[in-house]
C-alpha cells in the first residue's frame, strides 16, 4: 500500500516541453543510479529496481530517440536495415547494466505504461537476464495495471513475499551426459567441468547459472546431450542421472538450498 500511494502522490514533471519537441528522459541515468545505489548498499543481497516508463528515453546514455518530435521512433523496417541510429548503442548500454545488477542478483522490473512505444526492444535485456517483470499497458491509472501490480506483492501463507532472490543454480551429472546450456531468466556463472558439453544450446559453457529473481512459476529449460565414452556404448537399459541443486534467498531473508536428483534411460 505504501508504494502505491507513493506512486499515486507523483506529481507531474512541471518542466516545460517545447513545441515539436519530446519530454526530456533520462531513463539510462536514472536506472545507473538506482543500479549503483543497490550495488553499494545491499551488494549480493536480494533487492528489486522497479522501473516505471510513460514514453522512450530522449537523451543520455540509453536514449531510444532523439526530442525532435518530427524524427519518428525506429520502426521494424529501420532495425531490419540496420537503420536504427540508437539500437546498437542503447541495448549495449542497458546489458551491460543488466549484467552489473546481476553480479548482485538484484532484479530489474520494467513497468511501461504509454500509448506510444517506450523501447522495449533495447531494455528488454534488464528484465530477461535478472528475471524481473515487464508489464506493458495504457495508463498507470488503469485498474488492470493496478491489480497487475498489486499481484508482484502477493503473499502466501506465512504472510511472505512469493519471491526468492540470488539464485545459483548447478547441474551435476553421471558420465554418460553432459548439459548443452539453459534458456530462461538466467546469466551464465562461467563454471567449467567435465560434464560442459562443446554443443552451446541457449546460455551454455557452464555448469552454473545465477537466477536473480525466482517465483513460483519461474520456469528453466535444460537441454543435455548423451555422450559415449571411449567409444563404449551405452548398455541396454543403461540409466543417466541428474542432479539440480539450487540455492536461493527466501524474501524472509533464508538461505535455501533444494536439491533434486533423477535418474531417466
Amino acid at each position: 500500500m505504501n508504494l502505491t500511494d507513493l506512486l499515486g502522490e507523483l506529481q507531474r514533471d512541471p518542466w516545460p516541453v517545447p513545441q515539436g519537441k519530446r519530454p526530456l528522459r533520462s531513463t539510462g541515468v536514472a536506472l545507473s543510479v538506482a543500479v549503483g545505489l543497490l550495488e553499494g548498499t545491499f551488494p549480493n543481497t536480494g533487492a528489486r529496481v522497479m522501473l516505471f516508463i510513460g514514453g522512450p528515453p530522449t537523451q543520455g546514455p540509453g536514449m531510444v530517440v532523439g526530442d525532435e518530435l518530427k524524427t519518428p521512433i525506429r520502426s521494424w523496417h529501420d532495425i531490419q536495415k540496420d537503420n536504427a541510429r540508437h539500437l546498437k548503442k542503447a541495448t549495449k548500454y542497458y546489458e551491460a547494466m543488466a549484467n552489473r545488477s546481476a553480479v548482485n542478483g538484484h532484479s530489474i522490473d520494467i513497468y511501461a505504461c504509454a500509448l506510444d512505444q517506450t523501447g522495449l526492444l533495447e531494455m528488454k535485456c534488464l528484465s530477461n537476464l535478472t528475471g524481473g517483470h515487464i508489464v506493458m499497458g495504457d495508463s498507470f491509472n488503469t485498474s488492470l495495471f493496478k491489480q497487475t501490480f498489486q499481484r508482484v506483492f502477493s503473499k502466501d501463507y506465512n504472510g511472505d513475499f512469493r519471491m526468492a532472490f540470488g539464485g545459483v543454480l548447478e547441474v551435476k551429472t553421471s558420465r554418460e551426459l553432459k548439459v548443452c546450456g539453459a534458456i530462461g531468466p538466467c546469466v551464465s556463472l562461467n563454471s567449467k567441468g567435465s560434464c560442459v558439453s562443446e554443443n552451446e544450446m541457449g546460455i551454455g559453457g557452464t555448469t552454473q547459472w545465477k537466477v536473480c529473481s525466482l517465483n513460483p512459476s519461474t520456469t528453466l529449460g535444460m537441454y543435455f546431450e548423451v555422450v559415449n565414452q571411449h567409444n563404449a556404448p551405452v548398455p541396454q537399459g543403461g540409466r543417466g542421472a541428474i542432479q539440480f541443486v539450487t540455492q536461493y534467498q527466501h524474501s524472509n531473508t533464508q538461505r535455501r538450498i533444494r536439491v533434486t536428483t533423477i535418474a531417466r534411460k
